[in-house]
């Protein structure tokens, strides 16, 4: 039986001149459940990746979180949801992150919540992959609520990330002094195309 050369699907084969063979209904129902395969694995390639994405969200179980520091790394310690895909182990407890189990490209965002006691709030945040700064700073987070309360964030930043990468967030409070000031953030992950 002769095969297609790019996906194989078997074919009847015969010489010419044609020769009746009851061979050739079998080899039509090969090519026919070949087909009928594929095309299972496009619906379902379709399924897991347009529409319903893999996808995580990570929070904090208490907040707000306190500090002084101008340079905070949030440690995640809440799964707000993760796909079943099996693209990320989403909360690893030992790094407090999003660590990536299948590589391609994700679109990934995070927020944060900043707060202080002066007026001076002036928070940003930036993504970090294996403690490399992985985007630019977001702009100086706009009021958000009460007062003395700014809103940092970046919603959408296209990474290509490697199997076992580990997805942070910084938040920098770049107002003078470091006076005390508190943060909720949250940080997660669409992947748009995997690696083949």
């Amino acid at each position: 039986m002769d095969v297609t050369e790019r996906y194989e699907f078997p074919y009847p084969e015969c010489d010419p001149p044609l020769v009746k063979d009851a061979s050739l209904i079998a080899q039509f129902q090969d090519l026919a459940q070949a087909v009928n395969d594929a095309v299972d694995d496009v619906v379902d390639a379709a399924e897991r990746d347009l529409i319903q994405p893999p996808a995580a969200r990570l929070a904090i179980a208490v907040l707000p979180v306190a500090t002084t520091a101008n340079l905070a790394t949030p440690f995640f310690d809440v799964q707000v949801f993760s796909s079943n895909w099996g693209i990320f182990s989403a909360l690893d407890v030992v790094e407090g992150c999003l660590r990536v189990q299948t590589p391609g490209w994700y679109l990934v965002g995070c927020h944060a919540l900043v707060s202080s006691a002066t007026a001076a709030v002036l928070p940003m945040v930036r993504l970090v992959v294996n403690g490399t700064a992985a985007s630019s700073w977001s702009a100086v987070g706009g009021n958000y609520g009460v007062s003395n309360s700014r809103l940092a964030a970046l919603s959408a930043v296209p990474l290509n990330l490697a199997e076992n990468d580990l997805v942070q967030m910084q938040i920098q409070h770049r107002a003078p002094a470091s006076p005390a000031w508190d943060y909720r953030p949250h940080l997660w992950a669409v992947r748009m195309v995997a690696d083949s």
